[in-house]
């Protein structure tokens, strides 16, 4: 367990990374702690929350954490967490992973709520540069599939693009209602609507790479369905051409003795012009009804 303590005067800031449970639970916090938010504070997949007790405000909140190629299906591969628990005197963080915006902060703090605005307002900007990143995939594989007609197009990808837009959203919304409740000293107001429309900003642009996503692969999906079509028009117009040329081969192949056409003198030539006739009759069909 890595433990620094900040002495804002007024307040403290503990900030405690990778704790184990025995190392959490035996601390001696400066005020009673909930083993229950304790267990909360050490469970890697849990989302969002805020509770209010007599003595304290507890939050889990979330940063992006994932690496751009990351394969992601699940909350805890996008993110990781930071528990909070917030006093006029303390501030306790309490994290698995390193963040850089902990480690980063600046030396003077009016109060501890403007302490964990700031804070929250780090956390929220790690979701900025990877929504700007699939903003930017999403026009890479738009132009694959309408340019390129989809032929470099890995669905895989497009999946996991739309899962990491997808996890994101759904922890912007969970944490846009947790800021909903949290309530600061009246100085701080503007401070925490700034957070709220941040937040906001951040679900409505990732909402729209879900939608982007869902978009491109209906595209997807109709681009290889033309393509299907074009194939099987191919297939039809090559049986069309050769289906009754096939029929007149066959025909004649036959081995009947009375089959009076075989001993004409001109019948071989008859037989390939009336093949050629017929073949030029359904191109010529073809091209009026635009087929071909």
């Amino acid at each position: 367990m890595n433990k620094r303590i900040k002495d804002y005067g007024q307040f403290q800031l503990i900030d405690i990374e990778n704790p184990s449970v025995e190392s959490l639970t035996d601390y001696e916090f400066p005020f009673p702690l909930d083993n229950r938010f304790l267990e909360d504070s050490l469970e890697s997949g849990h989302l969002p929350k805020m509770e209010r007790t007599s003595e304290y405000v507890f939050m889990i909140l979330r940063a992006y954490t994932a690496a751009e190629d990351e394969k992601a299906i699940e909350v805890g591969q996008i993110s990781n967490k930071i528990a909070f628990f917030v006093t006029k005197q303390a501030v306790i963080t309490v994290h698995r992973a390193s963040f850089s915006f902990l480690n980063n902060l600046p030396e003077s703090f009016d109060s501890s709520d403007e302490l964990v605005l700031y804070i929250i307002n780090d956390l929220l900007h790690t979701f900025e540069n990877p929504i700007k990143s699939q903003f930017e995939r999403m026009d890479a594989l738009e132009q694959s599939i309408f340019l390129k007609g989809g032929d470099n197009l890995s669905i895989e990808k497009l999946y996991y693009e739309k899962s990491k837009a997808r996890l994101s959203k759904k922890l912007l919304v969970i944490m846009q209602s947790v800021f909903n409740q949290f309530k600061v000293e009246s100085s701080l107001n503007s401070h925490l609507q700034d957070v709220k429309d941040t937040i906001l900003d951040l679900t409505l642009r990732t909402e729209e790479v879900v939608e982007d996503a869902s978009a491109l692969l209906n595209s997807y999906m109709t681009v290889q369905a033309q393509k299907s079509n074009n194939v099987m028009k191919l297939l039809t117009i090559f049986s069309a051409f050769f289906l009754p040329l096939t029929f007149i081969a066959g025909l004649y192949g036959m081995n009947f003795q009375n089959m009076p056409e075989l001993r004409t003198d001109y019948g071989y030539f008859l037989t390939l012009l009336l093949m050629l006739l017929i073949a030029v009759g359904i191109f010529i069909w073809f091209r009026k009804r635009k087929i071909i």
